[in-house]
């Protein structure tokens, strides 16, 4: 037998063999799964010598004999990608080795790149891929060092692939329009801030000083409102440079109302003005008739101001609680108790504002009262606080400490 055996073999034609073998039937008759769960994949590799296999191997005349098309149009790649695990397969696979064995220059050169970024939906593939784990697992330095990225560059259409990217959602979650309208806003209102601080520490000083004399504490908290609010004063530890007020917590100085009223004059000026010549316009336009603007009929035309003032502060009190000058400067009328000024009391605090400025005796209050109420926010029930909108009052902590005095002995 053993020597009838080889002659068999020898004998044997394989080719004549495969050649009247159906292997579809043989391969549909051999359970696949079992037969590879019975070979031990690690010990056959261990004893192939893949080297010499692969020498005796000639791949191209292999390769050119199989049509490759085919062979993929007969997969199904998706089934076969869903059915292996490729966390585990990156695992297990030194990328750094691999890549390090690979012309990846020739392999770029062979990829139709454009074309292969035409099929991939490229936001939807940063979504699910993590860029950092990846980032962290390739040699980034060792991998760009084999590249000709000049090459890979130009064979890139950067117009078709900037068309896909959706550049507003991409503008939207880097918040570009917020950071300009930001920097735009804040730049305004710094530069604003700044005017109106340079004012508070001329008034606080003029307080201090007069508090002083008087023999009374200064400053901030000489200045908080009465009526029973500790809370309105805040000096927070995280603002180590900065002392900082809530709105409305500090109140006005003169300076400060002094600036707002000439700005509102101006405003009502200005208005006026245009007010009349514009009536007069359209006046003569529609009619035959004109406004005589310099006759002897002055006490009209007085009259005619002096309502134009009454309106312009009660509705802009009473409406916003401040007038133009007064959102400028950064103050805001309040009842003494923090709350909105009613449009009676609006009105009661405009009618008596004329007393206030006879002789300027009626703003004597606000410089030497407790509460730094002139004659006309006394009689509304009224006091003008500092008030920059949401933004809080600040000042530099050796200001605040400097007008912060204690109170003179008895």
């Amino acid at each position: 037998m053993g020597a009838i055996v080889p002659r068999a073999v020898d004998a044997l034609d394989p080719d004549e063999l495969l050649d009247r073998l159906d292997l579809d039937a043989v391969l549909g008759r051999i359970d696949l799964d079992s037969v590879l769960a019975r070979i031990d994949l690690n010990e056959l590799l261990a004893r192939l010598d893949v080297d010499a296999l692969m020498n005796r191997v000639d791949v191209d005349a292999l390769i050119g004999r199989v049509d490759v098309n085919r062979l993929v149009t007969q997969v199904d790649v998706n089934g076969l990608v869903q059915q292996v695990d490729i966390d585990g397969l990156m695992n297990r696979v030194d990328v750094d080795a691999l890549i390090g064995r690979v012309d990846v220059n020739h392999l770029v050169t062979q990829v139709d790149v454009n074309a292969l970024v035409a099929q991939v939906d490229v936001n939807s593939m940063i979504g699910q891929v993590d860029v950092n784990s990846l980032v962290a697992q390739v040699d980034v330095d060792s991998m760009i060092g084999q590249v000709d990225v000049q090459m890979m560059v130009e064979r890139v259409d950067l117009n078709d692939l900037m068309g896909r990217v959706d550049v507003a959602a991409l503008t939207a979650r880097a918040g570009i329009d917020q950071i300009v309208a930001d920097a735009t806003s804040g730049m305004a209102s710094r530069t604003l801030d700044l005017a109106r601080r340079q004012i508070i520490r001329i008034d606080l000083i003029l307080m201090t000083v007069v508090a002083r004399v008087l023999g009374r504490r200064s400053g901030a908290r000489a200045n908080e409102p009465d009526h029973g609010r500790t809370d309105d004063v805040v000096n927070p530890a995280s603002a180590a440079s900065r002392a900082l007020w809530r709105p409305g917590a500090l109140t006005a100085g003169p300076l400060a109302r002094t600036v707002a009223f000439l700005i509102d004059s101006l405003a009502v000026s200005s208005s006026f003005s245009l007010g009349v010549a514009m009536g007069g316009f359209l006046l003569g336009l529609f009619t035959t008739r004109t406004i005589d603007q310099i006759d002897t009929r002055g006490t009209w035309w007085l009259a005619a101001f002096l309502g134009w003032w009454f309106v312009y502060l009660w509705l802009s009190v009473a409406a916003g609680g401040r007038t133009i000058g007064k959102g400028v400067v950064g103050l805001r009328v309040s009842g003494v108790d923090g709350d909105e000024l009613s449009p009676g009391r609006s009105a009661v605090r405009t009618l008596a504002l004329p007393f206030s400025l006879v002789f300027g005796l009626g703003l004597i209050p606000a410089v030497l009262g407790r509460r730094r109420q002139a004659l006309h926010d006394l009689a509304a029930g009224s006091r003008v606080g500092v008030d920059w909108g949401p933004r809080p009052v600040s000042l530099p902590q050796p200001w605040a400490r400097w007008t912060e005095v204690e109170p003179q002995p008895a």
